[in-house]
This record gives structure tokens, sequence and C-alpha cells, in this order.
């Protein structure tokens, strides 16, 4: 009797075991519920998804380039910025303070509320003006006391509008904008290149509360001009570090491990052999996942079949992303293998009480 209550307990434990092995809130295949009651759908890997991920990459960066894009209008005066006012045949006008100072030195600054003082004239509304729109509000309010006055006008000081550099360039700092158009590769050569730890692919620039990728390897490497864009006052241009720019390969593969994404790129295909290739023993080559956006608003599940050379071929085509998760899933001989080997402990452990209760 003793043996047969406790056969009956190794099959329900064995049935218990197999259910967490295989739990069924583990297949994939089925849209996956998070916590917050999101639900995210796997996409399985093909040719027209590839493409469709490829054209939809091409949409975001030509969108990315025209909200970039700045109309090269003058340099408008803003506060800070110091002007420079020439009257020709009238140096008193010109150079007030003396002949041995700097025209940054000598010039008159725009205050904060974007006003400027200039003798004769008074306070002026400089704000938003160019140096055309200044130059004449001078001339016409010189004239009353100056028969045709003439007047050169310029910014000498370039103070009101600036970028912000951070991260991995040789000297981070804040730049100036001037009357020249600044581009991304303009700011980082400013700031001294690229350190060596630089990742390339990696570069990051905030406008108004949003984030935007940028690949400098496309643009150094294969002239990708939609990647230099155009910066604007405030722009935080952040050059992210390489060291931590990886995937992580779990699951069943040789060597689970993180791997760096080098010359910012790395195909699924490439991970996968970085890690020494799925274990031929465990690994199911039908089940092979790559979980993208897992600390974001909207994750993604993407799922391999590579039990047949055109899957390797997909793999090649997939590139991966700086902390995607690649999961390869266990077969389900080596799910009941791992069972057993669970559930041998327990069988010795009983036979051995039954041999007791016997004796």
């Amino acid at each position: 009797m003793r043996g047969r209550v406790s056969t009956g307990i190794l099959i329900a434990a064995a049935l218990a075991l197999q259910g967490c092995v295989i739990a069924p809130g583990m297949t994939m295949d089925e849209p996956a519920e998070l916590p917050e009651g999101q639900v995210v759908r796997v996409q399985t890997l093909s040719m027209d998804l590839l493409n469709q991920l490829e054209a939809t990459h091409k949409t975001e960066v030509r969108e990315m380039a025209e909200e970039f894009a700045v109309s090269r209008e003058e340099y408008l005066i803003g506060p800070g910025d110091v002007i420079q006012v020439i009257v020709w045949d009238h140096p008193e006008l010109t150079i007030p303070a003396g002949s041995f100072r700097d025209a940054e030195t000598s010039g008159q600054q725009i205050d904060e509320d974007g006003y400027m003082y200039y003798p004769y004239v008074g306070l002026i509304k400089a704000e938003g003006m160019n140096v055309a729109a200044l130059r004449d509000i001078l001339t016409d309010r010189l004239s009353r006391y100056i028969q045709n006055p003439q007047l050169d006008v310029r910014v000498v000081g370039f103070r009101s509008k600036r970028v912000y550099v951070v991260g991995e360039v040789r000297t981070p700092g804040v730049l100036p904008l001037n009357d020249l158009p600044m581009t991304i590769a303009d700011a980082i050569s400013l700031s001294g290149g690229l350190t060596p730890a630089a990742w390339k692919s990696g570069v990051n620039v905030s406008r108004n509360g949003k984030v935007y990728e940028i690949d400098l390897k496309a643009l150094y490497d294969y002239a990708d001009s939609t990647q230099n864009l155009m910066l604007s006052h405030g722009d935080i241009v952040n050059v992210l570090d390489r060291s931590q720019q990886k995937v992580f390969v779990m699951g069943e593969v040789r060597q689970p491990k993180a791997v760096e994404i080098v010359n910012g790129e790395l195909t699924l295909a490439a991970a996968l052999g970085e890690v020494g290739g799925v274990n031929q023993n465990t690994a199911n080559p039908s089940a092979i996942y790559v979980v993208r956006g897992t600390d974001g608003d909207n994750p993604q599940i993407f799922h391999l079949d590579a039990r047949y050379a055109t899957g390797m071929l997909l793999a090649e085509r997939f590139s991966l992303k700086a902390q995607d998760v690649v999961f390869v899933d266990t077969a389900g001989v080596s799910q009941w293998n791992r069972v057993i080997s669970q559930l041998l402990p327990s069988i010795s452990v009983i036979g051995i009480a039954d041999s007791i209760g016997t004796n």
C-alpha cells in the first residue's frame, strides 16, 4: 500500500513540475500581457517584416531631418549679444571708450530684456531683429542729429544662443551659435572630436523634451547627410559611452553573456556567433526571440525560426539595438529531461523510505 501511495505522489509531483517548466504563460506565440495590462504581440521575422522595418526607419529619418531643417535666414539678435556700431566720419560715436579696446569689449550689449542703448538714440528693442533692421532704425534716429549718417552694424559677440555638447567628446561644454548654421558634425569637431570610448551610432540630441537618435557611423563612413542635422538654441548633444551599448544573449546558448555592439552594428546572427551558437543538445531552433524596449512604453518581441537556412539569412539582416535581449528557448525533450533530473533525488529518497518501511 505504501509503495502505491509513493508512486501516486511521484506522478503528481512530475505533473506539477512539468507544468512549472512548460507554463502556459511562457508561450511566446500568443500576445503577452504585461502587469500594467499592456499587450505585446510577437512578430515573426520574415523578409516582408524586415522590409517593413527598414521602410519605417527611413521614414523616421526623413521626418527627423525635416524637423531639424533650419532655414538659412539671418541671425536674430537676442539678450547677451554684443553689437558693434560704426558711424563713419564720427569716431566719437564709433569708439567712445577708446581705440585700444577690442570690438566685443567696446560694443553695446543687449540686456536681459532685449534692449540696447546707443548715444543720441536711447533705448532700442533689438531682440528678434536682424542686423539690417537694427541698422535701419539707428540710421533713422541718428539722422535727426547727423546729416546723412553712414552706419555699419554687426554682431561681434554671439552670446544669446548656445548648444550643449556632453558625453564622450574631448572638451564637453557650451558652444555659442553664430550667424553660420551649426551641424552635429560641427559641434563635435568644435568640442575636440570623439574620445576612444565614444559610440558612433549612439549620439542623442535632445530638443524640446524629445530625444532623437543620431547615427554618426552612417554620417562618417557612408556620407549620410540625413544624420548631420542642424542644431538650434538649447539643443543638447550627448555622445554615449560604447561600453554601455550591449545586447544580452541568454537561454540555450553555449556561453550566455552580454555582447558589445562594436562599430555601431550587430546582427542577430553575429550575436549568436559571439556566444558560440545555440546549444545543439538543448536548444529549440524554432524558438529564438528578441525582446526590445523593456524599459520603454512600447516593448516589442520578435520571433525567429532558425530550423532552415532561410532563418539564418533573416538573422543576418536583422540588426540588434542596445539593450536588446536575445533568448533561445528550450527544446521539449530538454524540458522533460530537466524535470526527470529534478525528480531523481526524490525518487531516491522515496526508494530508501520504502526499503526502510519494508524492513
